[in-house]
């Protein structure tokens, strides 16, 4: 179990094995992703949902990157996981400081869209959600939403301090 700075941009969380996953040997996939269902049986877990970001199964091979806010309580968290399944390695799991919580991020989703059509400040939402690494909620809009001062502006003002970016995104299919 290590800690290093933050929590990788650019791969997929939440289990989602990362392309570099499959360059290790089976053995080692296996045992990081019983490693990352321990840790993930712990997400809901009242004592961290508070500082659960999210987790990347294989973003490493055989590697398991836990994200969390408070990288001494993620250390408990994963005490937790390995007391509830002793058969895990716990020096397959990297814990990394992420900015915000899962919950913390998603909570600021949901305000963002309550009570909205699929739109805010005017603007069509593509896709809404926390950045992989959890550092801002990522908004996808057209392209004169992504240049919008008034919708970056109107963001700021409804999100209280988390940090957000607003991107051209394509709409949705279907």
């Amino acid at each position: 179990m290590t800690a290093t700075a933050s929590c990788p941009d650019g791969v997929r969380g939440q289990g989602a094995a990362s392309p570099a996953a499959g360059s290790g040997t089976s053995d080692d996939t296996g045992r990081a992703q019983a490693l990352a269902q321990a840790v993930g049986d712990e997400e809901f877990n009242a004592a961290y949902s508070d500082i659960f970001g999210t987790m990347i199964d294989g973003y490493t091979p055989g590697r398991v990157a836990l994200c969390v806010t408070d990288v001494a309580r993620g250390r408990l968290l994963a005490q937790a996981a390995k007391r509830a399944h002793p058969a895990v390695d716990l020096n397959r799991l990297d814990i990394l400081a992420c900015r915000y919580s899962e919950r913390a991020l998603q909570a600021a989703v949901r305000g963002l869209m309550a009570h909205r059509a699929p739109t805010i400040a005017g603007f069509p939402v593509y896709q809404i959600g926390p950045a992989t690494d959890h550092s801002c909620i990522e908004l996808q809009t057209s392209q004169a939403g992504s240049a919008s001062t008034a919708l970056r502006r109107y963001l700021t003002s409804q999100l209280g301090g988390i940090a957000f970016t607003v991107v051209k995104g394509e709409q949705p299919v279907g």
